[in-house]
Order: structure tokens, then sequence, then C-alpha cells
């Protein structure tokens, strides 16, 4: 009977390697299954085959992985040549964890679903950035390492949950809740574009006609109005003042809104100014809000997904607060995780920190006590994004409405320096 070499993570979440005897593969997995075992690899034992038989194969083996290196490099300077934003990185990645979780939930184990989509893929980059993980998956490394290595596409948040799923033996689940998270965000970033396109656009064409406006037909009238011996109006006159200060003083200000970017970057780099900085920026009216509930929406889904794969609460605790991004709310979950430690309870350490709000507090509070904290961060979780969906509703409303107001002011102020200007000239023609 053949033998089928498997590669698996035990519960400590160490690599280790079995074989086990089946007619063929698709036995092989349904032993696997029954056993609980998730296999990263699984390939047919060549125990029988001669040495010299198999240095053909290993040479053959060895051309094919040089090849693919080579294939993968150049994908991945191509990619870069292209200057794809974070956003295009993260879309790459997200397909191709569709890709992945549509195979191994299917049976197949994650090795040979990343091997099989080597073929598969017709896109470049993608095609590269599979090759790239197999390669990894080939020297023992696991998905979790393998993704980590390309944070051009895979956050470490995202890297953290997986690794946690492949310790548990739940990879599946993992990924759909993964993939899950990723096209909501991904959906809110499309929806905050469409909804900044348009007042854009209109204060752009604004800027335009404020532009056309003072460089051809405004030294126009004014050039009639000096022949003729007439006065300048207040709102030419307006416009003029303007576009002289703009002249004068705009490049000393951009240079000190450049300089003060710069000097806040370089002091966020340390620790203490990261965690003032990221204080700072929860007190912005409206940004503050989304920043905040932004930073819950993660926390609370990474804790739901890690605790409903069986992942006990300390270690989701520890694996969650690697992810959080704002420094200060990290350091009020770290103390909490401290107080959890010590025998406090998950709620009572998040009110103590002032880490979430008390509505979300009473419903963790009530799953807690009920033994269903995964369902309840879960669903407090829902209410955490559709505060995001209304603050970040609420903010473009805001900023819409002003681009449209400075928009139709300049038009506004356009419209009645013309207007002004030819009844000055008319007037000046009269006398």
């Amino acid at each position: 009977m053949p033998s089928f070499t498997y590669t698996y993570r035990n519960p400590e979440g160490i690599s280790c390697t079995q074989t086990i005897n089946a007619l063929d593969r698709k036995q092989a997995l349904m032993l696997l299954k029954k056993q609980g075992v998730v296999a990263l690899k699984l390939e047919e034992s060549k125990a029988g085959q001669s040495e010299k038989g198999s240095k053909k194969p290993k040479f053959i083996h060895w051309i094919r992985n040089k090849k693919e290196a080579s294939d993968s490099k150049q994908g991945e300077q191509d990619f870069s040549k292209k200057r794809t934003t974070t956003a295009k990185g993260e879309s790459i990645g997200l397909n191709l964890l569709k890709r992945l979780y549509e195979l191994h939930k299917s049976g197949m184990p994650i090795g040979d679903a990343v091997r099989i989509l080597q073929n598969r893929l017709s896109d470049r980059a993608q095609k590269a950035l599979v090759i790239g993980i197999w390669r990894d998956l080939s020297e023992g490394l696991t998905l979790a390492k393998a993704l980590s290595r390309r944070s051009r596409y895979f956050t470490p948040s995202v890297c953290h949950v997986i690794q946690a799923g492949e310790a548990t033996g739940h990879l599946a689940p993992v990924l759909a809740k993964v993939i899950q998270y990723l096209e909501e965000k991904q959906a809110i970033r499309k929806k905050m574009l469409s909804s900044m396109a348009y007042p854009s656009f209109v204060t752009l064409v604004a800027l335009l006609v404020v532009v056309l406006f003072l460089t051809v037909l405004l030294p126009q009238i004014e050039g009639m109005l000096e022949r003729l011996g007439g006065e300048m109006t207040w709102s030419a006159q307006l416009l003029i003042d303007g576009s002289n200060w703009m002249l004068k003083l705009g490049p000393f200000f951009i240079l000190g809104l450049i300089i003060l970017f710069l000097g806040l970057g370089q002091w966020k780099r340390t620790q203490m100014g990261k965690r003032i900085i990221d204080r700072w920026s929860l007190r912005i009216p409206l940004i503050g809000n989304i920043i905040y509930y932004s930073n819950l929406y993660q926390t609370g889904n990474l804790i739901a997904t890690l605790l409903q794969s069986g992942i006990n609460t300390t270690e989701t605790l520890q694996l969650t607060e690697k992810t959080i991004e704002n420094a200060h709310l990290k350091q009020q979950f770290s103390t909490a995780k401290g107080q959890i430690n010590e025998g406090a309870s998950l709620t009572q350490a998040f009110r103590l920190q002032n880490f979430m709000p008390d509505v979300a507090l009473d419903i963790l509070s009530v799953g807690e006590d009920i033994g269903e904290l995964a369902q309840s961060m879960a669903d407090v979780t829902e209410s955490f994004k559709e505060s995001l969906s209304q603050r970040l509703n609420a903010m473009t409303t805001i900023v819409s409405s002003l681009a449209l107001g400075f928009a139709f002011g300049l038009v506004t102020l356009i419209a009645i320096g013309i207007v002004t200007s030819v009844f000055e000239v008319s007037k000046t023609l009269s006398i």
C-alpha cells in the first residue's frame, strides 16, 4: 500500500512530519480528516526509488526551484516598478486569500493549494507572489510566516490571525473571517473615495476658473479701466489682493507645513512622540472618532475570531495587542491585559481603562457571565462597524458641504467681480 508523507502543526505550533498508508491521495485526506489533522502539505513517499533514479528528479527539482525563484524575483521587480499603492497590494493579497480559501475549505492541504495556484493564476504579480510563498513553505515556514514576509500584500494583523488559525487547526474558518474583514475594509475605502470624488472635482473646477479669471480676464479689465480712468471694483480688488498675498506668502506657508509634518513624522518615530500624537489624534473632531472606532472594530473582530477558533483568552489578548495601531489605545489595552492576567474579568479591565464604550461593555458583561464572550464580542464588533460607517458618512457630508461651499463662494465672487467691472466700464464710457 502506498505511503504518504504529510506535514502539520501540533497544538504547540511546532511543525511535524509523519507518514500514513492509504490507497490514494483522496483516501489519505479522508483518514487525516477523521483524525482531526489539518495537513499543510501531503506528498506521496518516494522511498522505493533507487539512488540513481532519484538523482535526476532531484536535479530537475533544483532547476525548477531556481527558475521559480527567478520568475518570482522578476515578477516582484516588475510589480515594484509600477509603484503600486498599498491599497492595490492589499487587493492582490485579498484575491489570493480568496483562492486559497476556496481550495482549502474543500479539504485540500494549504500547501497543495499554494502549489496548485502557481499553475492556475495568470496575473504576473499574483503568480510571483504565490511562487514566493510556495518557496517559503517548501523551506519549512508556516503560511503566516510566509505571508508576513510580504507586508506589501498582507498586514501584520492578518498574519497574526492566520498564525492563530494554523496553531489551532481551524485555518479555513479563520481565512473566511479574514476575507470578510478585508472586504469590508475595502468597501469602506471605496465608499470614502466615491463620496469625495464629486466635491473634489467641483473644487478643482472652481480653482481653475479663479486662475483663468486672474490670469486672463482680470488683467484685460484692469487695463481697460486704467485707460478710461475708471476705478477697480471691490470684488475684483479683493481677488487681486488675495492672489498677490498667496503669491508672496504661499511658498512660505507651504514650506512651513512641510517642515511641520516632517518634524512630527520624526517625533512620531520615538515611542513617546507616537503615544502623544496618537492621543492627540483621538481628540480631533470627527477624525478622532473615526480612528477610535476603526481600531475598536479591528480589535473586536480579531478577539471574536480568535475566541471562536478555540484560542484561550490570554493568548488571544497577546495576539490582539500586536495588531493595535494607535499607541495610546495599545497602552490602554496592554494595561487591561495585565489586569486580566491578575484575575480581573475582561469587562472590568476594559471599563477601568475606558477602552470601549459603556454600552458595548454592558453587552460583553452579559456574554462573559453566560459563557458566550466570543459571540458577544462579535455583536459589539458589528455595532462598532455601524458607528464607524455613521461617522464616515458624517465626515464625507461635512467635507463635501465645505468643498461645495468653498467652490460656490469663489464662483460667486468671480461673477460679482465680472459684473461690477462691466458696469464700471460702462459707466466710464458713458461719462
